[in-house]
């Protein structure tokens, strides 16, 4: 028996992302909710999913694609599944939908989490119990990815109306602790101090959202969060849960010598899935002095020793990139391959040509010389596909120069100071231990610049510390997150629309309630602006939308508005003591990650091991 009272070989246990939650008894989607815990896997259901090994949309909820109304693209007609019922018994209809759409509108200055709602429609009504129209505020050519998933999930959830309408005014305050939902398992037990969350399948699981698949396998699915890394991976090993989240890779392989059934999504280097939508990058706040100036931060990506970063903090399992958009099957072809002569003779003001092609062959030579075996190492185009296509020189003697001639030099004490001589102190925030590979690359990161003569006063922070950070003019300086390179196929404004004038806040803003909510590292560049928008007008198929976001890209790599440093090597072993058939390279069937909604196919695809 598991230790909520479940049978173990009934029960998949998942270490929850974020580690615990600050707010768990919160499950009202209208505001922010305890998210990291299921729902947008097991309890949402969504009008359209993603299936996340092609980068293709197919339908959930909704019967069919929309029908396209208008030629600007504004007008959709959607069709829904009949026979789809909440986890009470009660049918899904159009009600639902409206009803959602109307309350995120009417309390849309008291909810937090109703902006994809209220920014995105204009108008909407119903046409009979499961056929509704909506117009769009702009042209929506990704109209799919908007009122469905694209990664990860969707922030416009569909709410149970014979449940939430009664209470009036109170759903603003309401925390829907007893939620009635459309996946196909329900909240059995949550710890109230955010420690775990227990999900039960329904018995009546193919009458909900994506009952339309095949049963999904276990009848309990428990989040729950293990502590600290060393203590998870006591438990790892001794099978008291089954999938990991981002364990260091010297954790794995400790692990893996004292349980055979700990496997990686590889036999091979990396040996982690490399597919994430996004991609880890640092973060500049560009409103801010000194991190306005483009020579300081090209100085501070041609310091930064990303061979030694990466082995010091991934033993070398990273694929690294100099592009703003993760390198996978999908987005090689789209954004990779045709960007590589301009990465290669991309030349700065100086003259200086910073891109290093041999980058991973060098990691490579490294590692071999390291004690890897060469059985576990690409070799020849392997690299590439391994390893990514190249990426910035560590050249601290240019970085030198470029801040010469900006006026920063070096002081006495060997640090970098600011052209009035006062010392030059950078900020540099990251995740402490509820994600152990970046809190590790974040050190290692800081650790690499000092040795460039940057001072850098690196701290480590908590999940809402973090988020609250990056959303704050008057805190926000330089961090690594991913949230502006999450561009999963050639649809980038699902991610970069947010690099537009309406999320930009005055660069004067000191007010620490004044929250940004998109343009993280607030671009303010009007090229961007007018591509970005020029992309709402164009299909998202059309290969002009392609181009349009290699243009984007080509600016934010001149101007380094951000630092991106590699596509996220998710490193998630799993545990086939009690389930197998996880979805891994050689049995590719969809990403890995437990925190998304397409976690649904892994959960219809194990098996159990007769243990």
């Amino acid at each position: 028996m598991t230790d909520v009272g479940t049978p173990r070989n009934e029960t998949l246990i998942v270490q929850t992302f974020d580690g615990r939650s600050s707010n768990a008894t919160q499950m009202n989607p209208l505001n922010r909710y305890a998210h990291w815990r299921g729902f947008r896997e097991l309890g949402w259901s969504y009008l359209w999913e993603m299936d996340t090994s092609t980068g293709e949309s197919y339908p959930e909820l909704a019967d069919g694609f929309p029908e396209v109304l208008n030629d600007d693209h504004t007008k959709f007609r959607i069709k829904i599944r009949e026979g789809v019922h909440w986890s009470d018994g009660e049918e899904f209809t159009t009600d639902d939908i409206i009803f959602s759409i109307d309350t995120a509108f009417k309390y849309r200055d008291k909810l937090t989490n109703v902006t994809n709602y209220v920014t995105f429609l204009k108008d909407w009504k119903k046409i009979d119990d499961y056929t509704f129209e909506v117009e769009t505020q702009k042209p929506s050519y990704d109209f799919l990815t908007r009122m469905g998933v694209y990664t990860w999930g969707s922030h416009i959830v569909w709410l149970p109306e014979h449940v939430l309408a009664p209470l009036g005014d109170e759903i603003v305050t309401y925390n829907n602790e007893k939620p009635v939902l459309l996946g196909p398992y329900t909240v059995k037990e949550y710890d109230p101090n955010g420690f775990w969350q227990l999900w039960e399948k329904r018995d009546d699981w193919e009458r909900s959202g994506w009952g339309n698949l095949v049963e999904p396998t276990p009848k309990y699915i428990l989040y729950k969060d293990f502590g600290t890394e060393e203590t998870r991976s006591l438990a790892f090993v001794q099978n008291q849960y089954d999938i990991d989240t981002f364990m260091s890779p010297d954790t794995i392989e400790a692990a893996q010598r004292r349980n055979p059934a700990i496997e990686t999504f590889a036999p091979v280097f990396p040996f982690h899935d490399m597919n994430d939508a996004c991609g880890w990058g640092v973060y500049f706040n560009l409103q801010k002095s000194p991190y306005d100036m483009k020579e300081l931060r090209w100085a501070l990506a041609l310091s930064l020793d990303l061979q030694q970063v990466g082995i010091s903090a991934l033993n070398g399992q990273f694929k690294s990139t100099a592009l703003p958009v993760a390198d996978t099957p999908v987005t090689r072809p789209i954004f990779h391959e045709p960007m590589r002569d301009f990465l290669k003779n991309l030349t700065l003001d100086d003259g200086y040509k910073p891109f290093d092609t041999s980058f991973n062959q060098k990691l490579v030579k490294v590692l071999a010389e390291q004690g890897v075996d060469p059985e576990k190492l690409p070799e020849g185009d392997g690299i590439v596909d391994s390893f990514g296509f190249g990426w910035w020189k560590h050249d601290p003697a240019e970085a030198e120069k470029l801040l010469a001639s900006v006026g920063i030099e070096r002081g006495s004490d060997g640090f970098y100071a600011l052209p009035d001589g006062s010392p030059m102190v950078l900020e540099f925030v990251y995740p402490a231990d509820w994600n152990k590979i970046l809190q590790r690359l974040g050190f290692s990161i800081a650790d690499s610049w000092r040795q460039a003569g940057f001072n850098i006063n690196a701290r480590q922070v908590d999940n809402g510390e973090f988020n609250t950070y990056m959303r704050t003019n008057a805190r926000f300086q330089m961090t690594i997150a991913w949230n502006q390179q999450c561009v999963f196929n050639a649809n980038w404004r699902n991610n970069w629309r947010q690099w537009s004038p309406e999320f930009v806040l005055p660069a004067d803003s000191t007010d620490a309630d004044q929250r940004l909510d998109g343009n993280y590292v607030r671009i303010t560049d009007p090229r961007i602006y007018d591509l970005v928008a020029t992309g709402a007008t164009v299909p998202t198929n059309d290969p002009k939308m392609a181009k349009l976001g290699r243009d984007i890209q080509k600016i934010v790599v001149e101007e380094m508005y951000m630092l991106p440093l590699m596509s996220i090597p998710t490193t998630i072993p799993t545990n086939s003591t009690y389930w197998t058939n996880y979805t891994k390279a050689d049995n590719f069937y969809a990403l890995p990650y437990s925190w998304w909604s397409s976690f649904k196919k892994t959960v219809v695809n194990i098996e159990p091991s007769g243990k």
